[in-house]
């Protein structure tokens, strides 16, 4: 009997330079989706906003009304931060509590609640700024301890 080969002689299968190709390909490949995955689990949420306001301009003051707010969400845990027309801070995270007409002179902002009886920051609520400290051009944001509530220029 004669024995029969199956496999050639020859036992390389592929040439080093296709190899090498294959490996550097390969090694491209992997890294590219092992980006895309990272850079999805890394990205920020987006900014959720949970709260609707208004601005106009009521003669030397800004005022900014609530029309709509989350549920739940109170004077205390809500901030204030008025960013200047060139993006500095001209009014630190101020809790809402703070903006007590009383305290005018110290802030140029006052909170008006709407209704006193509802311990919650409810439609018809709103924030007086004036428009000499805050000029045309400034932004304000409505901050929670979870984050940005609402953003709005003035």
């Amino acid at each position: 009997m004669k024995n029969v080969r199956l496999v050639r002689k020859d036992e390389s299968a592929v040439s080093p330079v296709i190899a090498t190709i294959l490996m550097v390909a390969i090694t491209v490949v992997l890294a590219a989706v092992l980006y895309v995955m990272v850079s999805v689990i890394l990205r920020p949420p987006p900014d959720i906003v949970t709260m609707t306001v208004s601005v106009e301009a009521r003669g030397t003051n800004w005022s900014v009304e609530v029309i709509q707010a989350a549920p739940g969400q109170v004077p205390s845990a809500t901030y204030l931060l008025v960013r200047n027309p060139g993006g500095g801070i001209a009014l630190a995270r101020t809790p809402w509590t703070n903006l007590a007409p009383g305290n005018w002179a110290t802030y140029k902002a006052a909170y008006q609640d709407a209704n006193p009886a509802d311990p919650n920051i409810v439609a018809g609520d709103s924030l007086l700024l004036d428009r000499e400290r805050y000029p045309v051009g400034s932004s304000i944001e409505i901050l929670s301890d979870s984050g940005i509530l609402a953003k709005r220029n003035l």
